[in-house]
């Protein structure tokens, strides 16, 4: 694909990087000279320095021959700025924009930039799913659909331990999408029999996910 990289700073590098390594074809924009003339020198790419904000820097760049066009620099109206001139007048399908105050990713995608990605939501969204109820581990949380995905280790204490699928009912808005015993993903059926030790992956809606924990690990 083309793509279009706006800031050469770290995380423009490392991700210019990223993508050469994929055989995407790249082009930077980047204010500063002394940074234009190292990245270019490291990893032999075109690179122009000027102000992405500006049309025709945009044009010598060749966005509109852009597949996608992604905004990294350290100044958030500079990245929208950027995306939004981006889509409106080269008609690119994709943007993405790299947000650094997290308040401002619903104005992004408001003002029309496809993805907005904030590196410290990113990182207290993985503390929310990694951190849950003793016993049971959140593995996806697919908040678009309402839909978490958790792991759900079986005790010799829990309500269900010994007893097959057939004898139970799943709390609702749930189900069971597999078993781990001893390493070996099973896939459900009404035979299968929990027991402890076990690892039981279940899909659940957000609102149902306690009633989940008490189901499997017991009451808290």
């Amino acid at each position: 694909m083309n793509i279009v990289i706006v800031g050469a700073g770290k995380v423009g590098y490392y991700l210019s990087k990223t993508l050469l390594s994929a055989d995407h074809t790249l082009m930077i924009i980047e204010q500063s000279k002394d940074v234009c003339e190292k990245v270019a020198d490291d990893l032999s790419i075109p690179i122009l320095n000027g102000d992405a904000t500006r049309i025709d820097m945009l044009e010598a760049a060749g966005t509109g021959k852009a597949d996608i066009f992604i905004a990294v620099t350290g100044q958030d109206e500079e990245n929208l700025i950027a995306c939004q001139l981006a889509k409106k007048n080269f008609g690119v399908k994709r943007t993405i924009a790299r947000v650094n105050n997290p308040k401002n990713i619903k104005v992004f995608e408001t003002l029309g930039v496809d993805t907005a990605v904030s590196s410290t939501a990113l990182i207290a969204e993985l503390i929310e799913e990694e951190v849950d109820y003793s016993g049971m581990k959140t593995l996806k949380n697919i908040k678009k659909h309402n839909i978490v995905i958790s792991e759900i280790e079986i005790r010799r204490s829990s309500p269900i331990h010994d007893k097959k699928i057939r004898d139970f009912v799943m709390p609702p808005g749930s189900i069971i999408v597999s078993v781990i015993k001893r390493n070996e993903v099973l896939l459900p059926t009404d035979n299968t029999l929990i027991r402890e030790g076990d690892s039981v992956i279940a899909l659940s809606s957000f609102e149902d996910i306690d009633a989940l924990h008490d189901f499997f690990v017991g009451e808290s």
